[in-house]
């Protein structure tokens, strides 16, 4: 709803600029290379045929999934455990009560692991709030089995979460600066050893995790993210909305959502960067090792339930018995996905896919420039100032030649008259003349429309910043208590269609175009209500800033010519 709502506002922008420029239009005549697609589409029941492409993977690794990975790593896991899924995994069970969980906190999260299974029970991070209530964000929805995990040895399974294992710790406590630690979950039983490894590193949110099979050999690692992440936002349907699953496999980021994969499942084999959920501000994904990698990918989900559910099964192989990748569980902080070096910096895609080729260079320039400036100004409010003055500038010699351009057309409005009267009978002569006219004067009719929308991938980008971006996210300034939610006292929105009146009044030229002068402003100002204040705070200063160049111009400005009753 938000994006529809921002989209009609945008076209009636452009309507603004364009129709602006039409009452003269009348007087003129009328005038990613080289990835191989492998996602194949599997219906319940059937085997996923993710076909792997040429030279992704060792010879030596299947990276299909086999009919067998296709009956529970997705679809049919439940939030809870499953139970052993044949003979093998029966030897492996050890009874009596599970330890207490293990409870693991650093500066930036608290992590508790559960010795069932070794699976992740909750994060919560610390630096930021909930607002679905009191305390820090929390990623796994309750009673969820987070990062499940099976492992495939030839035709048989060994359902990993469904065993008990010992911790090594019962608790661990990391403070800025300490060196990492970490934690081991072993497992024992007549004469084989399971041990699953966490180690933690209290200045990053990645975990190195580690798993060794002693005695069981060799397979594939099967590990199942889902089935969602937990919502923490104050509109939990568009934080659900932006429920994804998402992976880049063969250099291509792939995104599926609940709907993409609802009854059916999705798989794709290749050479897999990275690949698990995310939401609106928020992510869990599994990152190949340096040294390792991961081979295939499969999605499912439905959307039938009261809350969407995507499931994300990722395979990676256990070599020498032994399997490793990394994980993250945070923030989708711009400069920390980044820094990981693996296109994660590309997992928040901007702007709806038709426009996204358009979109994502502006917003990636925007984001970085804000959190450059962000390093001299500490106030985001401020800065999205700043950054307002310093496009207007940007734009300056280009809004002085819209307006100029349309001094110029005011200039021969009697002539254009004129000619109109004469060759009324004759429109082809009509057009011949005014173009001719258009080059004596050297009048271009699209100047003052073309520099004005230059700036309209700008405004787009800008939204799909301010809705995605979570370095703004309970960002206040002056009254504004979120800029990255809509102004509670709705001060901005009739501040910002205060500007624009008072810009349009300015440059009206025709008792004609009134009704548009009175009519826009209202109409973008009830848009503008329920989006995000940065956006309307950027959208304003840019307004007034308009308006001040707008005077500037208008002082040294030649009054119009006004064509006199009787002169055509």
């Amino acid at each position: 709803m938000e994006q529809r709502r921002v989209l009609l506002a945008f076209l009636l922008m452009a309507l603004v600029l364009v129709a602006s420029q039409w009452w003269y239009g009348r007087m003129q005549p009328p005038a990613e290379v080289g990835v191989q697609d492998t996602t194949a589409v599997v219906s319940d029941g059937a085997a996923p045929a993710a076909r792997d492409t040429a030279g992704a993977a060792p010879a030596a690794i299947d990276t299909t999934l086999p009919a067998a990975a296709a009956v529970d790593t997705a679809a049919s896991l439940a939030d809870s455990a499953p139970a052993p899924r044949d003979p093998f995994a029966n030897e492996l069970l050890a009874g009596g009560a599970a330890p207490a969980t293990v409870t693991v906190e650093t500066p930036l999260y608290r992590m508790t692991l559960d010795p069932r299974g070794a699976v992740v029970r909750q994060v919560e991070l610390l630096r930021y709030e909930s607002y679905q209530g009191e305390g820090p964000v929390r990623l796994v929805p309750e009673g969820a089995a987070f990062l499940a995990r099976t492992a495939e040895i030839g035709d048989r399974r060994l359902a990993i979460d469904s065993l008990t294992f010992q911790p090594s710790d019962e608790a661990i406590v990391l403070r800025e600066g300490d060196e990492p630690r970490e934690v081991t979950f072993a497992h024992e039983s007549r004469g084989r050893r399971i041990e699953q490894s966490y180690r933690f590193d209290p200045d990053d949110y990645v975990v190195d995790y580690r798993l060794e099979l002693r005695g069981v050999g060799d397979g594939v690692l099967v590990t199942v993210l889902g089935p969602r992440l937990r919502t923490n936002e104050k509109n939990p349907n568009e934080d659900y909305g932006q429920l994804r699953a998402v992976a880049r496999i063969d250099g291509e980021i792939v995104s599926f959502d609940a709907g993409d994969v609802d009854e059916e499942r999705i798989a794709r084999g290749g050479r897999v960067d990275w690949a698990g959920l995310k939401n609106k501000y928020f992510l869990a994904v599994l990152l190949a090792p340096p040294e390792g990698m991961m081979s295939a990918v499969e999605a499912a989900g439905s959307t039938g339930d009261s809350l969407p559910r995507v499931d994300v099964a990722v395979r990676s192989p256990v070599g020498s018995g032994s399997s490793a990748y990394r994980l993250y569980l945070g923030p989708q902080e711009y400069r920390r996905l980044a820094a990981l070096n693996d296109g994660l910096d590309d997992v928040n895609q901007y702007g709806w896919s038709w426009i996204r080729w358009m979109i994502t260079p502006f917003a990636k320039a925007i984001v970085v420039a804000m959190l450059w400036l962000h390093r001299f100004v500490p106030d985001y409010g401020l800065v999205l100032i700043l950054f307002g003055v310093l496009v207007r500038l940007a734009m300056w010699p280009l809004t002085t030649k819209s307006f100029r351009s349309i001094q110029a057309m005011q200039k021969i409005q009697p002539e254009i008259q004129r000619l109109r009267e004469r060759y009324k009978s004759d429109p082809q002569r009509m057009q011949q003349e005014t173009m001719r006219l258009y080059r004596e004067k050297k009048v271009n009719p699209l100047g003052g429309c073309l520099p004005n929308l230059i700036p309209m991938p700008i405004l787009f980008a800008l939204f799909f910043v301010f809705q995605g971006t979570i370095e703004f996210r309970g960002q206040p300034f002056l009254w504004l208590p979120d800029l990255s939610q809509p102004d509670p006292w709705y001060i901005l929105p009739i501040l910002m269609g205060l500007t624009m009146f008072v810009s349009s009044k300015m440059t009206q030229t025709d008792p004609k175009m009134a009704a548009m002068t009175y009519v826009m402003p209202v109409v973008l100002t009830f848009v503008f209500l329920n989006l995000a204040a940065g956006l309307v705070l950027y959208y304003t200063v840019s307004n007034v800033l308009t308006f001040v160049q707008q005077w500037m111009l208008r002082r040294g400005a030649e009054p119009a010519a006004t064509p006199q009753p009787g002169e055509a």
